[in-house]
């Protein structure tokens, strides 16, 4: 007889999980999978927290660089102390309660000390590196030591970075007042600095006057025994220049070449020798400041990376800045054998004789200065060149003999390797050219 599956006992025995369970199962499931929901939500706005913090970093960090790619001298506190607490209002609050904890005596001596190695950081990071050094032997709090440190080590291999620190903490730490002292110490150093420069353009400016009051075509051509009608002659073939000047193209070439015709005969040819000869003196006469810019511009580029050549590029670029200065390459300068250059200049010019050496940097930043007082004394020179050329073109002498060259060029840096010489490049940057001077006197 066939068995009936239907009809076999039930076994209770065995372990079948009940209806109820089941449900409890699935709702532990559900409220696993609202776990994890929630879990990864959580995961999600950490993510965007994150990447929002990472963001307004990323902006406070680029502010911060805009900030200080600016002049020092044109920085100020209500500019930089929402940048610092934008960046980490934490450590800002922390810097600010370590001023605030200080007593009077130490906050002033802590004051002096930041401004000093700030400032030296920025003008001369040997003399910043040695304060610190001597600043670090004598300290007693290890943190305060631990700080030294760690912007003296900077220093060693970014002056401009540790100088940017420096400012940072000095900030945080001594406040506006602080910050404000350092702004005006900044600018009394730019204006010291710019000082020569902008003599040396009110003295081109009345050189100009000067020779166009000296050199009036009537005055000249008096002093050289010209007729009136000659006279009148040039002048209208200086006139007829200048208007040829204005124009462009075949009608300018059409123009001066009238002018010209009309400057011809104005001397006679016996003359023309001493006519030319007295404009050469003039200009002479008139350029002998940018002369001797030129030449110690000269010796500066030229100067090695040594230390007699620290010695040479310092004494030129105080040539540079004082022409008529009496000090001799080699001994002290002082205020009375330099006294049209600034104390700032003197004392590391002093240092350099005794011994100091001059880092990259400080090379770099005395022939970027040296360059800008070339450039202004070479305005000048060419100033009283047009003037003096516009006087002897009208009176239709040759300028070929008047002046050495058709136009003055700044000298060139050089290096010289087994006495051949080596000229910068003019699209060379600083690294290329010290690169590229390493590997000529490797050979």
């Amino acid at each position: 007889m066939a068995i009936n599956p239907l009809q076999q006992p039930i076994n209770y025995a065995v372990d079948v999980q009940s209806p109820f369970e089941a449900a409890l199962g699935g709702i532990k499931i559900g409220a696993g999978l609202e776990e994890l929901d929630v879990a990864r939500q959580k995961r999600a706005m950490e993510m965007q927290q994150l990447q929002v913090a990472q963001a307004q970093q990323a902006q406070f960090k680029s502010g911060l660089n805009s900030f200080f790619a600016k002049p020092p001298e044109q920085r100020t506190f209500d500019e930089l102390q929402p940048l610092l607490l934008g960046a980490n209002k934490q450590q800002f609050d922390a810097l600010k309660l370590v001023g605030e904890q200080m007593g009077a005596e130490r906050l002033g001596s802590a004051k002096r000390f930041t401004s000093q190695v700030l400032l030296a950081l920025e003008a001369n990071p040997t003399t910043a590196q040695t304060m610190l050094e001597e600043r670090i032997t004598a300290e007693t709090d290890p943190n305060q030591k631990r700080g030294f440190q760690t912007i003296l080590d900077i220093s060693k291999v970014n002056p401009a970075k540790a100088a940017r620190l420096t400012e940072e903490l000095g900030a945080g730490v001594f406040g506006k007042e602080w910050y404000e002292g350092i702004t005006k110490v900044r600018e009394e150093r730019r204006t010291a600095d710019e000082a020569p420069v902008k003599l040396r353009e009110a003295t081109a400016k009345a050189i100009v006057e000067e020779q166009k009051a000296k050199f009036a075509p009537q005055k000249f051509g008096l002093e050289i025994n010209l007729t009136e009608s000659q006279i009148k002659q040039a002048e209208a073939a200086m006139r007829a220049s200048d208007a040829a000047a204005k124009k462009s193209g075949a009608d300018a070439e059409r123009a001066e070449a009238e002018a010209k015709q009309m400057a011809m005969g104005v001397i006679p040819v016996d003359k023309r020798p001493e006519a030319e000869t007295k404009i050469r003196a003039e200009y002479n006469n008139q350029t002998k400041p940018y002369q001797e810019v030129k030449s110690a511009y000269g010796r500066m580029l030229a100067s090695e990376d040594t230390a007699v050549g620290d010695l040479s590029l310092i004494f030129g670029y105080m040539k540079m800045l004082d022409p008529g200065s009496v000090v001799r390459e080699g001994e002290f300068a002082t205020a009375q054998n330099a006294a049209g250059v600034p104390e700032r200049i003197q004392n590391v010019y002093n240092r350099v004789i005794t011994g100091e050496r001059l880092n990259a940097s400080q090379r770099n930043s005395f022939k970027g200065q040296a360059k800008g007082l070339f450039n202004s004394a070479l305005d000048g020179e060419k100033t009283v060149r047009t003037g003096l050329e516009r006087i002897a073109t009208g009176y239709g002498l040759n300028t070929n003999n008047i002046f050495y060259t058709a136009t003055e060029v700044a000298p060139v840096e050089s290096v010289n390797v087994a006495g051949q010489t080596f000229n910068r490049p003019a699209n060379f940057t600083d690294a290329q050219w010290s690169a590229y001077k390493q590997s000529v006197e490797a050979k």
